[in-house]
């Protein structure tokens, strides 16, 4: 299980959080009055690729964000992606030191989502949910 109080602390825990099982991924998330809300994105894991790279995707506690995090074995460990609605559309965020190469690729194809499939994705991380 992995607590954390902010985003920006994630890629230093991301190798526990992947040798778990199941893991609880609790962020705060970014809003435009600069408020640090809790976040807790504990539905799934669903075992994704994006950018011919394995991923698993969690869904996240308001029914409308996703974490997507690099699974083991990746090459772009230790990685994160997150999407949320801000403003009206879905903005997608990421950190970590993750081959480039690999975080790229993936970033290109999360970028694409459109807003549907974003969607589709949080209701299959918590019908997946362990």
């Amino acid at each position: 299980m992995v607590h954390l109080s902010a985003m920006r602390r994630l890629p230093a825990l991301l190798a526990g959080l992947l040798a778990s099982s199941t893991g609880v991924i609790t962020l705060a998330q970014p809003t435009d009055a600069g408020s640090q809300p809790q976040l807790k994105c504990e539905t799934g894991p669903i075992p994704k690729t994006f950018g011919n790279v394995p991923w698993l995707v969690y869904g996240c506690a308001d029914a409308k964000s996703l974490v997507v995090v690099s699974a083991q074995g990746s090459p772009a460990v230790p990685f994160y992606f997150m999407l949320f609605p801000k403003s009206g559309r879905y903005e997608l965020v990421g950190e970590g030191t993750g081959k480039r190469e690999a975080t790229a690729a993936a970033y290109a194809e999360l970028s694409a989502l459109s807003d549907e499939q974003i969607e589709n994705l949080v209701l299959e991380a918590r019908a997946n949910s362990k």
